[in-house]
């Protein structure tokens, strides 16, 4: 299939308004697309469906889905990206509401406040921007897949959400047989002229209370820390920025029906609401005065067939007529992501706040976050 019937794809189901997803996984060159082929809607019950998942930051008890054995498939084997850069000289916090501003900073002070005062340790805070727009929704998902090869790219349409598009950097869950996957990420850089011992105390703790939470959490399922590998913290790089970033993995205790169960217990992560849990999140609702939606949810796909052919390499010819098929999850926190209307979009973007904060800089950082974005449009 050629690249312009793949997206001319999109841009119809778009147009009709169907429930449908198009994404292509980290590192990968196909990109994928689900076209629900009913007009119902389809909520997640125990986690042991199959399809793609769509959940929000709030209430994701039972978040959307659009199911595998309801949906029309198609795949570009390979997209060929766009030669254009991220541009990450451009000092563009002159272009925002000098009240825009001054209210983050202001909360930011306040979360740092309240981290001195009471029990909370980490807050992550946000906020959203809307942009004038004249590109597609499938224009913007297009450079996105160009612009970052590393992230889960995705273009979501929904009667009940309306259309999402994002870049996530960050792994929230993935399964494959009988072993499960996740990540902290934390801390944010600009990748020009940064260098590996350039991190602070202060992004070095962020990101340590996040690890420490998911392997606390993990452990209080019954995962010990003897059975589950954490890595060495390391820079990951996302576009044009870096993040720390820790890797654990693990086997399940039982099989893949811990799905749901790890999903409920690591959502929302220090990475995306704070530390504690329960404190950071009344804070946020509290005090953001804005409706995150889906940003910092999760989204991705849960118990999907994957097929896994024999290696052609196999001296035994009747054996490449086999092939094992298995259930595999690949489930992403909802970052770096807009929200699409006709004409503009909602950007979000947050970062997060311990007490060694600075509300200058926890802007400058939300600023180099939105050129991410605003890089695609």
């Amino acid at each position: 299939m050629k690249a312009s019937d793949f997206f001319e794809l999109i841009e119809q189901d778009l147009k009709e308004g169907k429930a449908m997803v198009s994404y292509r996984l980290p590192d990968k060159d196909a990109v994928q697309l689900l076209s629900q082929t009913s007009r119902g809607v389809f909520r997640i019950k125990d986690f042991s469906e199959s399809g793609f998942i769509f959940a929000p930051f709030e209430n994701s008890e039972n978040p959307l889905f659009i199911p595998e054995n309801d949906c029309a498939k198609t795949v570009l084997p390979f997209f060929e990206k766009a030669i254009f850069q991220l541009s990450t000289t451009e000092n563009s916090s002159e272009n925002f509401n000098a009240e825009e501003k001054s209210a983050h900073i202001n909360l930011v002070g306040l979360g740092i406040e309240t981290i001195l005062k009471t029990e909370l340790q980490k807050v992550v805070l946000s906020r959203k921007e809307i942009q004038k727009v004249t590109a597609s929704a499938a224009e913007i998902f297009k450079n996105l897949l160009s612009l970052y090869p590393n992230a889960f790219v995705y273009l979501w349409s929904h009667p009940e959400t309306g259309v999402w598009i994002g870049a996530t950097p960050e792994t929230l869950l993935r399964t494959e047989r009988t072993k499960f996957s996740t990540m902290s990420l934390a801390g944010t850089r600009m990748r020009q002229d940064f260098s590996e011992n350039n991190w602070t105390q202060k992004e070095i703790m962020e990101q340590q209370i996040v690890t420490d939470s998911i392997v606390s959490k993990l452990n209080d399922l019954g995962y010990s820390e003897a059975v589950l590998n954490v890595s060495e913290t390391f820079t990951s790089e996302a576009g044009s920025l870096l993040h720390l970033r820790t890797d654990i993995t693990g086997n399940f205790k039982m099989d893949t029906t811990e799905i749901g169960s790890i999903l409920k217990s690591l959502h929302p992560t220090p990475a995306i609401c704070g530390l504690p849990t329960k404190v950071a999140r009344e804070f946020i609702l509290n005090h953001e005065n804005y409706d995150r939606e889906f940003y910092t949810g999760y989204l991705g796909l849960i118990n999907m067939t994957t097929e896994i052919k024999r290696s052609n390499r196999t001296r035994n010819q009747e054996n490449q007529a086999y092939s094992s098929i298995r259930k595999d999850s690949a489930l992403f926190v909802n970052l770096r992501c807009l929200k699409y209307t006709e004409g503009e979009v909602a950007i979000y973007v947050g970062g997060g706040i311990t007490k060694d904060s600075e509300p200058s800089l926890e802007w400058e950082e939300t600023v180099s976050k939105t050129r991410t974005m605003k890089a695609a449009l």
